[in-house]
């Protein structure tokens, strides 16, 4: 499924972003994947909200609808997530610390990939109980 196709469900879904996408197109006379998910709709969200981690509900919600555009998008739309979600969120300690309560094994293994490229965290992920475990240093110890 293409960035299209993510984009308009994501006004179908939550109320707050009925009209986004038609105005982003208005403005912007197309769709730019990175602008639409980064600041304007889910990326702020998802950093507001994780940061005091109080919403749990909505915060799943949302959760949900980035796994299902890491799992079910195209190269593109997998490409939005890792670049302008995943490496955003990695930004502040606290807002990725609550962001991997949420994860799926899948995302933590693209966000663990994402912060040692950036040399930023030495992300550890291993299972505990049939559960991924995960931890890391911050910074990274020298090798």
């Amino acid at each position: 499924m293409d960035k299209e196709y993510f984009a308009k469900k994501l006004g179908e879904q939550f109320p707050e972003f009925h009209g986004a996408y038609e105005e982003h197109l208005e403005y912007y006379e197309e769709l730019l994947g990175h602008v639409f998910f980064g600041g304007e709709t889910l990326l702020g969200v998802l950093e507001s909200l994780l940061k005091t981690n109080e919403e749990k509900e909505k915060i799943r919600r949302y959760m949900d609808f980035l796994e299902d555009m890491y799992a079910n998008g195209d190269d593109d739309v997998q490409n939005i997530v890792g670049v302008t979600i995943l490496e955003n969120l990695g930004d502040d300690e606290t807002v990725l610390r609550n962001a991997f309560t949420y994860f799926s094994e899948e995302l933590m293994l693209a966000s663990q990939s994402i912060e040692k490229g950036w040399g930023r965290r030495d992300i550890k992920i291993w299972h505990r109980g049939g559960r991924p475990q995960y931890d890391w240093t911050w910074p990274p110890a020298e090798t």
